[in-house]
């Protein structure tokens, strides 16, 4: 018994010395950022911000590899399945983390399990845009009016179950608002149509919504932002909290997860870098230039935002009895 006990002591201690040794190497290759919507996306500066930083700072290189569909978990699904060297990571978001696990019947991974969250990068608000077809200019001229015609305006998401759409179901539930809501098959296509006044409103990231709403002020309006602090780059827009929804506070948001099984020192160099670039050289600057706010934070911080936002989201999916496409 006593030789047994001693042969699993040392098999635990040369795992421990082996993974050590492995993390004190890392990286020793290019990094793969897998990035699990089309090219030219909200996600993919992040994945260059990042993989440039990396780049400068380990002499490794990098490839950003788009690899879309499902809502986000074909790609995902990749990532979970690669292997957990931290060389396979993926710029994760709200859709593959903490949506699609109550939107799906089968999802074909676990987040915390096959997923690892390694840290937030950057955060964004939603902007609540209206087309000029309704005949309002502000927020209480915008609650007036659909008091008014309760069922009768239209606001769009970029897909059943998308954060677009829960952010708006969620806004109606807390202001006490009826609207018809259209699910559209991706952003470009909402942001078409409302600019054609075919759609009512729309509740858009600020990084995608940032461009057509300051050009195009004659055909939309904003008319207020999800977060609990204004955007610095629409500072005139107030947020639903001033407006009078109490704590109202919902963002969507860009971080970095790696596979089930990545030893915890890689995944913690990892984070400890991610937080290194946000606070040196220019990559915050470039994110907020995109209309993002850069934070950095632990594994175990990020783990936990991600339960709590996937208990909300839950909630909503629920309640309004939303299922996928």
């Amino acid at each position: 018994m006593m030789r047994r006990v001693s042969r699993l002591l040392a098999l635990l201690c040369l795992s421990a010395c082996a993974a050590t040794s492995f993390a004190q190497t890392y990286p020793s290759k290019p990094i793969r950022f897998v990035v699990p919507f089309p090219a030219g996306g909200d996600l993919d500066p992040v994945a260059r911000g990042l993989g440039d930083h990396f780049q400068a700072t380990w002499g490794q290189p990098y490839v950003v590899e788009n690899r879309p569909g499902a809502n986000a978990m074909i790609g995902t699904e990749f990532v979970a399945k690669s292997a957990p060297d931290g060389y396979t990571l993926l710029i994760c978001s709200p859709g593959a983390m903490t949506i699609n696990p109550h939107l799906y019947a089968k999802v074909p991974y676990t987040v915390g399990k096959d997923i690892l969250p390694v840290s937030l990068v950057a955060w964004t608000p939603m902007v609540l845009v209206v087309s000029k077809k309704l005949p309002v200019n502000n927020y209480a001229e915008f609650v007036t009016f659909l008091r008014a015609n309760p069922g009768k305006v239209s606001f769009a998401s970029a897909g059943r179950g998308n954060v677009t759409h829960l952010a708006a179901e969620l806004f109606m539930r807390e202001a006490k608002l009826s609207a018809v809501h259209v699910p559209y098959k991706g952003a470009q296509a909402v942001i078409a149509d409302l600019l054609g006044a075919h759609i009512e409103m729309y509740f858009n990231p600020l990084p995608s919504a940032r461009g057509y709403v300051t050009q195009n002020l004659n055909r939309v309006t904003p008319i207020a932002v999800t977060s609990r602090a204004r955007a610095p780059i629409l500072p005139d827009v107030p947020t639903l909290d001033e407006l009078g929804l109490k704590g109202f506070d919902v963002v969507s948001w860009y971080g970095l997860c790696a596979p089930g099984g990545t030893p915890k020192e890689i995944v913690n160099r990892l984070s400890a870098e991610v937080a290194r670039a946000l606070a040196t050289g220019d990559l915050a600057e470039r994110l907020r230039s995109f209309g993002t706010t850069p934070r950095a934070n632990t594994p175990e911080q990020f783990a936990e935002e991600i339960r709590r936002e996937s208990a909300m989201w839950g909630r909503i999916i629920q309640d309004n009895a939303i299922k996928a496409d």
